[in-house]
């Protein structure tokens, strides 16, 4: 197993931080205007959603291996909390944009994944979730400073910002709060949101809360099936009920993520089955921002962040150079009831479909030697799942559109740039913040999977995996797409600069 290079500067900080917290009164770190009286005498609950990653030093989680979004530390160094890496591989694509509105009213077209028969490969080994991101306003969120909803008048480097991820998760290998799905043939869907709880220039990270988590699932009645907000979540939070939004495989939906006055909603409308859901990320759902200084929440209504999906309009603490945008969580399965004995394997479970490991111990699979490095990716053989793929709303072209207000109906604006990225880089141990030593695949990596486009206008479609056989007509280099290290943003992320959408769609 190879070793992870460590940011000693971030475990520094936080080992003064720890020291320095207990030395003085809390009110001392306080950088909001919020009631800290009130989180002075705070009890917080054994289990909850204070830190995603789960090394809170008050708090166990609820899940042991939620899906957080990757951070970068101080001066650009890996992500690391309470001294744990926990940097993952994230494939991505993203799309820019200077309609107005283009970074608050969204509309995305997708098919789903279908599964196999074994012993084809699974969905849920090549990839444990996948998601559509946005950057939000939270004022309790790194850097801390003022933020505007909806307005390219915010500085990326000073608003509070959030990270969006609407996640949506494969069968196979439930249950949810322990694995990764809903049920053994459905999939499912939840508004998941993320902040860093640092203030400006990481001067002080709250070693109680550092990454929390808001999440509710995409429900047919909106109604989050328990506590959104990351003090008030119970094991309810990450139950499914029966108002939970299935959606079988292969199916047609139609994503809408957008603002709304009570808060930012995330909408998904089943084309096939005529089934629709809805989450809104709003304090009347029990969403939460927290005091940095205390963890002390505040029940909140999410809003996007900037008006425009133009490049430079990121969440700035993200490793990924994102706001609107997709990827893939990869690097979460090894198959074998004890996977291949690695450190980074577990946990481990004995199926229900078949026995592997989920590679959460050290942040993923840093040695790269589990699925989703191999090329077990859709191809359009019976050996594999069919691919997702990602369509436009307006029947011609991929990638999302968008709308001429925050609440117009006519999406109609298509995004014309996109890059490619991938923070893998951040989990080799052989990466240096040079960029020497940074390689797409990884080392150990028997394949990386890529993005292909199949097809012209109304035919036109982007896969994520393989390339299809008999459909695929540009892979765009396969893994040379990503690029080299970002190195004015974060070295452990690669990226291919801004390219043409080459498949725009038009109204």
């Amino acid at each position: 197993m190879k070793s992870i290079v460590r940011s000693k500067r971030f475990l520094t900080l936080c080992a003064m931080v720890a020291i320095i917290a207990l030395a003085v009164p809390v009110a001392t770190f306080v950088v909001s205007s919020r009631n800290t009286a009130k989180a002075a005498s705070l009890t917080f609950a054994p289990q909850g959603n204070l830190d995603c990653n789960g090394f809170s030093k008050i708090q166990k989680p609820l899940r042991a291996h939620d899906y957080c979004t990757d951070f970068k530390s101080p001066n650009g160094e890996r992500g690391e909390d309470n001294g744990h890496y926990v940097g993952h591989d994230e494939p991505s694509i993203q799309f820019f944009s200077s309609q107005p509105h283009s970074g608050n009213n969204v509309k995305w077209s997708i098919t789903l994944p279908k599964e196999r028969p074994l012993p084809a490969s699974q969905t849920f080994e090549n990839q444990i979730a996948f998601w559509f991101s946005m950057a939000l306003c939270d004022p309790g969120s790194f850097p801390q400073g003022a933020c505007i909803p909806n307005s390219d008048k915010n500085n990326p480097q000073m608003a509070g910002s959030a990270f969006l991820e609407m996640q949506f998760y494969p069968p196979g290998f439930s249950p949810f709060i322990s694995q990764i799905s809903c049920d053994l043939k459905h999939w499912c869907a939840s508004l998941h949101i993320n902040s860093l709880e640092c203030t400006a220039g990481f001067a002080f990270c709250n070693p109680n809360c550092l990454e929390p988590t808001n999440f509710a699932f995409i429900q047919m009645d909106g109604i989050p099936t328990g506590p959104a907000g990351p003090i008030n979540a119970t094991n309810a939070t990450f139950t499914p009920n029966a108002h939970t939004l299935l959606m079988n495989q292969g199916d047609k939906l139609e994503i809408t993520i957008k603002d709304t006055s009570a808060g930012l909603i995330n909408q998904i409308r089943d084309k096939t089955t005529g089934k629709s859901g809805f989450m809104v990320a709003s304090a009347k759902n029990g969403f939460q921002s927290l005091d940095p200084a205390t963890c002390a929440p505040t029940n909140f209504s999410f809003h996007p962040e900037f008006n425009t999906a133009k490049f430079g309009n990121f969440v700035p603490w993200a490793a990924l150079q994102a706001n609107v945008g997709f990827a893939s969580e990869i690097g979460h399965f090894t198959p074998g009831i004890n996977g291949d004995g690695d450190a980074d394997d577990a946990p481990c479970f004995a199926g229900p479909t078949l026995p592997g490991c989920l590679n959460f111990a050290q942040g993923g699979d840093v040695d790269f030697d589990g699925t989703s490095y191999l090329p077990d990716w859709p191809d359009g053989t019976p050996k594999t799942p069919t691919s997702l793929q990602i369509t436009s709303v307006l029947g011609n072209g991929i990638g999302p559109v968008s709308s001429s207000s925050s609440h117009d109906q006519d999406y109609k604006h298509p995004y014309p740039a996109m890059i490619f990225e991938t923070d893998v880089l951040a989990s080799e141990s052989t990466c240096t913040s040079t960029g020497a030593g940074c390689t797409v695949p990884p080392p150990g990596a028997a394949f990386y999977p890529f993005f292909a486009q199949s097809g012209h206008g109304k035919s036109c479609a982007l896969t994520f995996g393989n390339d299809i056989r008999g459909k695929t007509i540009n892979d765009f280099g396969r893994d040379l797409q990503y690029g080299v290290p970002n190195l004015p943003w974060f070295f452990g992320t690669a990226s291919s600069g801004i390219q043409p959408n080459p498949c725009l769609p038009r109204a």
